[in-house]
């Protein structure tokens, strides 16, 4: 059994929109039946909300996905000021594997959340460009979680999932360019070359398995 958080912030008057995408795109893409699973949106956003499941979880390994703003060292929701994940409770981390498509936290908080213990980080260092044509947000995120899927349903390690992601932006990158989508295409290439990962050993769906 899998011990998941995901922290949708589908309130967010700018990404709002796409945040519940994303989250509607994975659960889609991987069966959790069985598994002990919670979702954080809306109101729910909140430091004291993430650290709370955490804590039931009793120091098994979990994993937290997050669709929302970031910071180069936070990742943050439109309901609170105070970000959800930041320096001084990256310790609830500790054998854990963090993925999210937020700006920017590849900068800062992947270096924090390794010095607590944190497993594994995928995210990005820049800012994560959305499409202008809103039809094509699907394919943007598609992209962005490529990886954790091909992670949850294979026995891949994560950098090999990592690896499935990049080819998944190129080939889609492709796509665009081929039908003379010049700019949907720069966009989803400045996402691929932001995006950057960590993991201890060798990580692998089984190791999260409770």
């Amino acid at each position: 059994m899998l011990n998941v958080i995901f922290v949708s912030d589908n309130f967010d008057f700018q990404i709002g929109d796409n945040c519940a995408l994303a989250y509607s795109h994975l659960i889609a893409e991987v069966d959790f039946t069985g598994n002990n699973i919670h979702l954080l949106d809306g109101n729910n956003c909140t430091a004291e909300n993430v650290e709370h499941k955490i804590s039931s979880f009793e120091g098994k390994k979990f994993i937290l996905v997050a669709f929302s703003h970031g910071t180069e060292d936070s990742l943050k929701s439109s309901v609170e000021d105070t970000p959800y994940i930041h320096p001084e409770n990256c310790y609830f981390f500790g054998s854990s594997f963090v993925y999210t498509n937020s700006c920017y936290a590849g900068l800062k908080l992947k270096d924090e959340l390794a010095s607590a213990g944190c497993l594994g980080f995928v995210g990005y260092n820049d800012e994560v460009r959305l499409p202008k044509n809103h039809e094509d947000d699907i394919l943007f995120i598609e992209c962005e979680n490529s990886g954790l899927i091909n992670f949850l349903n294979t026995e891949n390690s994560l950098s090999e999932s990592v690896e499935v992601m990049r080819s998944a932006y190129k080939r889609q990158a492709k796509q665009f360019l081929d039908k003379k989508m010049n700019l949907a295409a720069a966009f989803l290439i400045h996402n691929l070359n932001s995006l950057t990962f960590y993991e201890t050993g060798t990580l692998t769906r089984t190791l999260f398995e409770q």
